[in-house]
């Protein structure tokens, strides 16, 4: 049995495309999920499972306790491309972590020495340096798939989206068509008040800009909106759980090259030196996170 877990974003897609061109399109069991969900994902994985099997870990940095839940499965294969660092060794174990890497498709296809078009407009959408109109409809259709589906419903289209581009026709994406002008129209919407929605501060020497909302949104369509001499950008997602709890995902971004990898680490999270990200279990407001800035970057 081959259980595949994978970050929801188009580099975790492209991520588990390539991981099955390389295994010829057999199905495998799949997860997408995220950083801070990776550990009760692999728990859950396992619940009434006698064989476990082999399990890949694509885009999703991780931390001991995560390592050692994966290292219940006969073996693990796990490839990121994040700024962390593993502590649990496991002879069954094998963690390749490339922190140059613009993509962890990238890291993937050079494991299983896979050559593909789709590595480069990986690198591109993880990069946000979008080149090629076929980059741009894979981003669009995760985002729309995203966006229209939850729960079981997601996960299928997003697997599915997977199977579809390890075979590299591009033209499969035809029939997303529909969900991505719906989302595009979305899209365009947020792009249009992004600047006016973020409030401007002026912390030391450091511009940050702050973006507050309730809802899941496409974090570099507003930081592309922003200018450009902004040194953290903080994106604040406030949810309410389906217990009633609320939470706050926290996104981070900088157009001057700053290290908003600090603030991610200061709230739990990780990421890159450049885009990071954490959640908290509680309301975070803009003051505290001002607070956090000055202390940090004082």
């Amino acid at each position: 049995m081959i259980t595949v877990m994978t970050h929801m974003d188009s580099d975790g897609l492209i991520s588990l495309a390539l991981f099955l061109k390389s295994i010829k399109g057999m199905k495998v069991r799949t997860y997408f999920t995220s950083p801070v969900q990776l550990r009760d994902m692999i728990c859950k994985s396992i619940q009434h499972k006698k064989s476990l099997g082999e399990l890949y870990i694509f885009d999703l940095a991780g931390e001991n306790k995560a390592v050692y839940a994966a290292a219940i499965y006969d073996r693990v294969l796990w490839i990121d491309h994040h700024e962390w660092n593993p502590d649990g060794k496991f002879e069954h174990v094998e963690i390749v972590v490339d922190r140059k890497a613009k993509s962890a498709a990238s890291v993937v296809a050079n494991y299983f020495n896979i050559s593909s078009p789709l590595v480069e407009l990986a690198n591109q959408i993880d990069t946000n340096d979008v080149k090629d109109e076929i980059a741009d409809r894979i981003r669009l259709t995760v985002g729309a798939i995203r966006y229209k589906y939850s729960g079981m419903e997601l996960t299928r289209n997003l697997r599915e989206l997977a199977y579809d581009l390890s075979t590299e026709e591009l033209s499969r994406l035809d029939k997303y068509e529909e969900i991505v002008k719906e989302y595009s129209s979305w899209v365009d919407e947020l792009k249009r008040t992004a600047k006016e929605r973020t409030k401007i501060y002026r912390i030391g020497n450091l511009k940050v800009g702050v973006y507050e909302t309730t809802e899941s949104i496409p974090v570099y369509l507003v930081g592309n909106e922003l200018d450009d001499d902004i040194d953290i950008i903080v994106i604040l997602i406030h949810r309410i759980t389906e217990r009633g709890k609320s939470t706050t995902k926290l996104e981070f971004r900088t157009h001057t090259d700053k290290d908003v990898l600090k603030i991610a680490k200061f709230y739990g999270g990780g990421g890159h030196i450049r885009a990071s990200g954490a959640s908290v279990n509680e309301i975070v407001t803009v003051p505290e996170i001002l607070k956090a800035i000055e202390l940090l970057y004082s």
